[in-house]
């Protein structure tokens, strides 16, 4: 057994391919975060000059909402307690008014927009839930800090 498997049992260490090590940090949802903001944002840019656009606050704040979800994507990491906050906070706020949107205009606007409204509300729903997992286990210190020698293999007993 050489090191790096040894060490995936105590750390989270796993070897890669062509022997790149990738650190896996234990609580911490952000690579799912990150895949559903960038999905969001990119449907939103996709939906506005095909069918309109998913909110009623005009085309420039639907792209400026689609570059921050961007943004808040690449500024994501298990380090930024700050950017957690926001990215809940984003979130809830993304499903709420995608929600009220479909709501509102399920009846005078078409279908197919409903089904979309829809649908990135539920992605803001997941990227809610995993955002709120992430913030919870910074505020338990379970994540956010650099791990120290053996952190990890004592959680473990």
């Amino acid at each position: 057994m050489n090191n790096i498997e040894k060490d995936s049992k105590d750390t989270g260490v796993q070897s890669g391919q062509m022997g790149k090590v990738k650190i896996i940090v234990a609580h911490y949802y952000g690579d799912p975060l990150r895949r559903i903001f960038v999905a969001i944002a990119v449907i939103s840019v996709l939906v506005i000059p095909l069918w309109g656009n998913l909110l009623p606050f005009g085309t420039f704040f639907e792209l400026l909402s689609a570059l921050l979800l961007v943004l808040l994507a690449g500024l994501t990491n298990p380090h930024s307690p700050t950017v957690a906050v926001i990215n809940t906070l984003v979130s809830a706020t993304g499903a709420l008014l995608l929600e009220m949107a479909a709501i509102d205009f399920y009846h005078s606007q078409s279908f197919l927009l409903f089904a979309i409204r829809e649908t990135t509300a539920i992605l803001f729903l997941f990227s809610l839930y995993f955002a709120v997992k992430t913030l919870r286990a910074m505020l338990l210190k379970q994540v956010g800090h650099l791990p120290e020698q053996g952190e990890f293999s004592d959680l473990k007993k």
